[in-house]
């Protein structure tokens, strides 16, 4: 009986380390597709949130896009120049020339027939623009380039005609009041 005993009891602690063998395994399997897995959902989320906010920072209170008609590209190339330029600082002195390629930091008012228009506003909270980087209506970043930092000058502009962020504004004659806050060197 002696040796039966031990012939049982050997093939306990077999089957005992093989679930130990498995459970290690598993445990390294979890160690590994957890974070990947969670890395994966970030990313997810975080493509969905740039996606649904519209990824404009022009936006008036209704949520409309005055002057901005950013696409996916433009977008695109936005962020690798934002990336560039995060290191820099906003230039704020009066001597400061804007130029065509510059990253700049503007507040702007729009008004159709002498009235403000709704989302045509920063509503004095600034926003970034790369000047050249066709995010906004024909000629508004041309216009803004050569003036001086602390300056406010008026853009009289044409929305075009198959505008449809907002299709009150296409084809419509606006004038946007604006005042270049700083340039990012």
């Amino acid at each position: 009986m002696n040796k039966q005993n031990k012939k049982i009891a050997q093939e306990k602690r077999r089957i005992e380390r093989e679930k130990a063998e498995k459970k290690a395994k598993v445990v390294n399997l979890l160690k590994f597709w957890v974070p990947v897995v969670a890395v994966v959902v970030v990313v997810i989320v975080l493509i969905w949130a740039v996606a649904t906010s519209g990824g404009s920072s022009s936006k008036g209170t209704d949520g409309t896009e005055a002057a901005s008609q950013t696409t996916e590209s433009q977008a695109s190339g936005t962020q690798s120049s934002d990336s560039q330029t995060e290191a820099a600082t906003l230039n704020t002195e009066t001597d400061t020339v804007a130029e065509n390629g510059d990253k700049v930091n503007i507040d702007y008012t729009g008004y159709m027939d002498g009235e403000k228009f709704e989302g045509g506003s920063t509503d004095g909270q600034g926003t970034d623009l790369v000047l050249g980087s066709g995010s906004y209506i024909d000629g508004f970043e041309d216009g803004v380039v050569g003036h001086k930092v602390g300056e406010t000058f008026d853009l009289n502009l044409k929305f075009p005609d198959d505008y449809k962020t907002n299709t009150e504004l296409a084809g419509k004659d606006v004038t946007f009041e604006v005042t270049l806050n700083g340039v990012y060197k």
